[in-house]
């Protein structure tokens, strides 16, 4: 085998008709981990780990179930890819949901387990929710029949029964997870008459319930976030609930027009707000001892969605089918990548709005889409301190990531799009004749 780019070039310019002979089958290197779509409790969205940035390509790709309206996120821990997938019923062909285990660096299939069957069609996914906790050997997904707990080689320990008894949608509901206590809330986002919100606390060894707190008044809950000692718990449109992790007792009730989840720092809360009176979406900075507002500004258009990413002094966010960074001192905007306005129309590329940014080492990455005869899904990359462009990888025609973040590592990027695949995309160290040759 060649020791370098030089010698490799060499030996592949011999024949270029037989591409496959010069790929070398050097492993990429798989360091890092990456929790949960958020990367942590807290919903900061970073992770220190350098990850591949420039000529993206895709290393692998494996095809799973996507007749279902999740968008399914990876998570990454020690050398191991764990992937939620789930379908419909369709036809005389029965629906469920899986999670499945691949090795990061050469996409085998580890294993596969089937967390649940049925002939039912409506509303029966799992949950964008996968966490992994690999200090413990432990695994979350969420489905139909509740949040379930796996050791890391696949075997279901338990499920608990947090579901209201209406019908189910696709929640993003990824549990709050500690050494000692798991924190969830009900699953369905249709709040049927006399339904209200729970949240619970279960031991992570048995599944039993340790405590809920009802909401009786409250409906309509975000997705939670939390630190070993607190969790937070929003409200659409009414306020923000501070819990005990491990007892669920209120420290605090904070009142104001919630909307969206909550990104947990040291001595701030960053909160999405809608303010209904002027059809305004805005992001606020909350303290975090006395719930006085530091700092709040208004947006164009913004999901609720989409949470807000925090790295050092910055904020990374998506609004106005743009990606933006903002000062986390004073909320100003520092840049904006894509998105921009030419008139009526948005020009460049384009990101959801429920989407959310996540950030590795000195960059960031979001999923987007370039419009032209049909919508084509992108990965884009960006420069954390500029806004610069730095790579991009297609996904294909009208597959998209949509809501699913990626999980980065220290040479591949793992995402899940909507037709139910699994990417894993690296740098590609150099091209010949528009085939990729990585050495």
């Amino acid at each position: 085998m060649p020791s370098t780019r030089r010698s490799f070039l060499v030996a592949c310019a011999a024949g270029l008709g037989s591409f496959a002979g010069c790929l070398s089958s050097a492993d990429p290197n798989v360091d890092g981990t990456w929790t949960r779509r958020t990367v942590d409790d807290e919903r900061t969205g970073y992770a220190p780990t350098d990850g591949p940035t420039t000529d993206l390509h895709a290393v692998w790709t494996r095809d799973r179930p996507g007749r279902s309206a999740a968008k399914p996120s990876p998570v990454v821990d020690d050398g191991v890819v764990y992937f939620a997938y789930s379908q419909e019923a369709m036809g005389d062909g029965q629906g469920g949901a899986w999670v499945e285990a691949f090795d990061a660096g050469t996409g085998d299939s580890l294993w596969t387990t089937e967390l649940f069957r049925t002939d039912e069609f409506h509303y029966f996914y799992h949950s964008d929710s996968t966490v992994v906790d690999g200090d413990n050997d432990r695994l979350f997904v969420q489905t139909k029949p509740g949040l379930t707990m796996l050791t890391t080689d696949g075997t279901v320990e338990w499920t608990f029964d947090n579901l209201y008894r209406g019908q189910q949608t696709p929640d993003v509901v990824p549990p709050v997870v500690t050494d000692d206590t798991v924190v969830t809330g009900t699953y369905n986002s249709d709040v049927d008459e006399g339904q209200r919100e729970i949240v619970y606390g279960i031991d992570p060894a048995t599944g039993d319930e340790r405590w809920r707190t009802a909401f009786p008044d409250r409906d309509d809950m975000w997705q939670l976030s939390g630190t070993d000692d607190a969790v937070y718990v929003p409200f659409n449109g009414s306020g923000l609930a501070a819990l005990e992790t491990t007892s669920g007792d209120e420290r605090w009730w904070w009142d104001g027009p919630i909307n969206g989840t909550v990104t947990v720092l040291e001595e701030t809360l960053l909160v999405p707000l809608y303010h209904q009176d002027r059809d305004e979406p805005a992001l606020a900075a909350l303290d975090r001892n006395d719930r006085s507002i530091r700092w709040e500004v208004p947006f164009r258009s913004r999901w609720a969605d989409a949470e807000a990413t925090v790295v050092g002094d910055r904020v990374f966010l998506m609004a106005d089918f743009g990606l933006e960074a903002r000062d986390l001192e004073t909320g100003e905007q520092i840049w904006r990548f894509g998105g921009e306005h030419d008139g009526e129309e948005v020009v460049g590329p384009q990101f959801d709005l429920r989407s959310t940014p996540v950030v590795a080492g000195d960059a960031v990455y979001a999923p987007g889409h370039i419009q032209r005869d049909t919508m084509y899904g992108h990965l884009f990359v960006v420069d954390a301190a500029t806004g610069d462009e730095l790579g991009r990888v297609e996904l294909g025609r009208n597959e998209n990531a949509d809501t699913a973040t990626p999980a980065i590592t220290s040479d591949l990027v793992f995402l899940g799009t909507s037709h139910g695949n699994l990417h894993a995309v690296g740098e590609c160290g150099f091209d010949v004749a528009g085939y990729c040759l990585r050495n």
